[in-house]
């Protein structure tokens, strides 16, 4: 059945309003769609939903002043106004829509662009306006980097970039490479041999034959820098901990050749579960033992090398999940932090040496996680921004990278 200009409306205001109590995209938009009448497709509705959330804090503002509300459903409004032209094929519905939205504003377009311009002697919420993150993002990477460098990281941070990782138990590099260029345009990154960026593709990426034979997997560089930075070898025993849903600890065992000796361990059964069908898949199976522990806790032998990817709010991945630019639970960080520092302790205790990761912007659970460890840290690979904290980690950022936002550090015991 076909939709109406009033049901996309309704259906992104139900949306947005999900998004508000912290759910993302994905889970929001499924939530809602479980309750709507059957359309031929929601690919539209999923298109629309997508951008109103990636532009959400502009179209806020925009909201406020073209309707008096700041509500889901005079943004989803404001999104048929400023952003139905980028999108949707049928021009003359958004014309007609826009038309009969705009006879009821307060005020028109070019109203609320020049008063987005007023703001700019207040960078913190010009940014948040114009590039649409939540003030809390904003303010700080504000506390870190000059102005000009922010306005270049949030700009690019509202682009997706899809990386693919050359899956090299499955296939070498070259055969990859042409079964991938038969369906998909694609970027080799320049030092990194066995990743890819996706730039255009004939079909979606978990539809490309690659894809669906294991031979290359979505994987961001943020994460692909992580493994890189542990220096899997052959020989080496290698403890993974929080390592679900186990696309890392695949990568540790196609940089060490099927060669070391790898340990994944996570607390959930049903990740666990999930875990070890992917590293089937992946040709790890036979090179990882997988193991349901609290990685916190967990006593065993000796490893030489850990990698932990802690649990986090999840504040740099808003390249992936725009929901995270709406609220990125900045006030979760302390609860994290707790965690993170209980891990890394037990990390140091199990390996000599662990490189820790976040997805994370705070520093609250990067930097001050990694200096509070009482080992020596260093940033662990050469491709890595410095931190916020010189000589403790690294970072990666969607204006540097193409990629999310991560902290980075490699540990050692003193």
């Amino acid at each position: 059945m076909k939709w109406t200009p009033g049901e996309l409306i309704s259906f992104t205001a139900k949306v947005l309003y999900e998004i508000s109590k912290g759910l993302t995209l994905d889970y929001a938009f499924q939530k809602v769609k479980r309750g709507w009448r059957e359309l031929d497709s929601f690919k539209v509705f999923y298109d629309v939903v997508y951008d109103a959330v990636r532009h959400y804090y502009f179209l806020q503002f925009a909201a406020s002043k073209m309707f008096g509300s700041s509500g889901a459903k005079a943004i989803a409004k404001a999104w048929f106004i400023f952003r139905a032209d980028s999108l949707l094929y049928n021009k003359d519905m958004v014309y007609s829509v826009r038309k009969r939205l705009l006879k009821r504003a307060l005020t028109k377009p070019d109203h609320v662009m020049a008063a987005l311009e007023e703001l700019r002697e207040d960078r913190a919420r010009y940014f948040s306006v114009k590039y649409s993150y939540h003030p809390n993002i904003v303010s700080t990477l504000l506390s870190h980097f000059p102005p000009e460098e922010v306005e270049r990281l949030l700009e690019a941070g509202n682009h997706t970039w899809i990386w693919l990782r050359i899956n090299t138990l499955k296939a070498d590099v070259d055969k990859a490479l042409r079964l991938l260029e038969a369906e998909a345009e694609v970027e080799p990154h320049p030092k990194i041999p066995f990743a890819v960026l996706l730039k255009s593709a004939k079909r979606p990426v978990q539809y490309l034959e690659a894809v669906r034979r294991f031979v290359a997997v979505p994987q961001d560089l943020a994460s692909i820098y992580a493994v890189l930075s542990l220096r899997p070898e052959p020989g080496d025993r290698i403890i993974d901990l929080a390592a679900a849903p186990g696309m890392k600890t695949s990568l540790i065992a196609q940089l060490a050749e099927g060669r070391a000796k790898i340990v994944a361990v996570d607390l959930s059964a049903k990740r666990v579960a999930r875990m070890r069908h992917l590293l089937k898949n992946l040709g790890a199976g036979d090179f990882v033992e997988v193991v349901r522990a609290d990685s916190r806790v967990l006593k065993t032998r000796k490893f030489d090398k850990a990698l932990l990817d802690a649990p986090c709010t999840s504040s740099g991945a808003f390249t992936k999940e725009p929901a995270v630019k709406i609220y990125p639970r900045v006030e979760e960080a302390p609860k994290y932090s707790a965690v993170q520092k209980a891990l890394i302790k037990n990390a140091l205790a199990l390996a000599e040496e662990v490189v820790y990761a976040v997805c994370s912007i705070l520093p609250q659970e990067g930097e001050e996680v990694a200096a509070s460890a009482g080992a020596e840290a260093e940033k662990p690979h050469p491709d890595l921004a410095p931190s916020y904290t010189p000589g403790v980690g690294g970072r990666t950022f969607p204006h540097i990278h193409r990629s999310e936002a991560f902290f980075i550090s490699r540990l050692r015991k003193r």
